[in-house]
């Protein structure tokens, strides 16, 4: 019996038939630009993914001179083509944090971190059957 059974390290050892992807914002002219701009009151598409899955992991920084940017900025997603948003939350209460600070924490699901909490992780199991799409507005 594993010591680590029921935890996320009891199941670094288990062998899966799946396969993983990843979405980025990689730049797609070679360069170092891997980043997205947004102009206020416009959005942008995060990721669109077909078929069946199951997002674990979300990770992202931000840069923003505008103050409680992080009540500005809206993070939306719908699963399996819904036409209303299963998630619809400004983007720093949507990472574990509310009233648009930025702080540096670390929980099991969400993290906010370092330099001021400029970098986000969330670790929510979010499955799907069709399709999963995420935006920023």
């Amino acid at each position: 019996m594993s010591m680590f059974k029921g935890s996320p390290l009891g199941e670094l050892a288990r062998l899966r038939d799946v396969t993983t992807r990843r979405v980025s914002s990689w730049d797609r002219s070679g360069g170092n630009a891997d980043y997205l701009v947004i102009p206020p009151g416009e959005s942008a598409v995060l990721a669109d993914i077909q078929g069946a899955g199951c997002i674990n992991h979300i990770w992202c920084t931000h840069s923003c001179s505008q103050e409680h940017y992080l009540r500005r900025v809206v993070l939306r997603a719908r699963w399996d083509n819904e036409e209303a948003f299963s998630i619809n939350v400004p983007l720093g209460d949507f990472f574990g944090v509310g009233h648009a600070q930025a702080v540096n924490f670390s929980s099991l699901p969400l993290q906010m971190s370092p330099a001021d909490g400029r970098g986000f992780n969330c670790w929510f199991p979010m499955p799907f059957a069709q399709r999963a799409e995420f935006s920023l507005v």
